[in-house]
């Protein structure tokens, strides 16, 4: 049976050596084929998130491992320099300031190869969307035509712009979607976006 459950930054970091772990196994197959450098600066960035503010990750777990995460972000701010400087170039000021600033961001999700296929990927990208608390969502994701990039499409993400946002400098895209008005306290549950029986789920 597959639980999944919520977890803040020390919640991750303590599991740290599992989600990176299902990294590995997730980029270094097809179509990524990631090698171990790629793994380690993954686990670098993530002992650095896991401190950020508004830090929470979505862990699907079998048998008490991790088979799969989701984790993002709040951004109050991007900055016109370093990295992020790169991602306002990329989808330009306006967007930038629409799309970025005070949104949520989707950092990263991975569903190990041997746990695929049974929709473990949308529910926990679901999960992670419904508490964003903000109007809109973003994340950086490879150009290619991936079952991750249909999940996103399903979930209203569209593309804002491109750039050199991978590692190695790599060119990667930058999706942004709408989010769904929160429930008031006590008033009823809206079911999360792409609810319902999914085809292959």
């Amino acid at each position: 049976m597959t639980d999944l459950s919520r977890l803040d930054g020390p919640g991750a970091a303590a599991v740290s050596d599992q989600l990176v772990a299902v990294y590995r196994a997730a980029m270094g197959a097809a179509p990524f084929f990631e090698t171990e450098v790629e793994t380690g600066w993954f686990a670098e960035e993530l002992a650095g998130e896991v401190e950020e503010d508004g830090y929470r990750c979505w862990v699907a777990t079998e048998d008490d491992r991790v088979v799969g995460f989701a984790y993002g972000l709040p951004t109050p701010e991007i900055p016109a320099d370093g990295w992020y400087g790169l991602v306002r170039e990329a989808v330009g000021a306006a967007a930038a300031e629409r799309w970025l600033a005070g949104q949520f961001a989707v950092v990263w999700i991975a569903v190990h190869p041997d746990h695929r296929g049974r929709g473990l990927g949308r529910r926990l990208l679901e999960r992670l969307l419904a508490e964003a608390g903000t109007d809109r969502a973003w994340l950086i994701t490879h150009d290619l035509d991936s079952p991750a990039r249909a999940l996103y499409r399903s979930l209203g993400f569209r593309r804002l712009g491109h750039g050199p946002l991978g590692w190695h400098d790599a060119d990667r895209v930058v999706l942004g979607a709408e989010l769904p008005p929160a429930s008031p306290p006590g008033g009823p549950q809206p079911d999360p976006p792409g609810s319902g029986p999914q085809p292959g789920g």
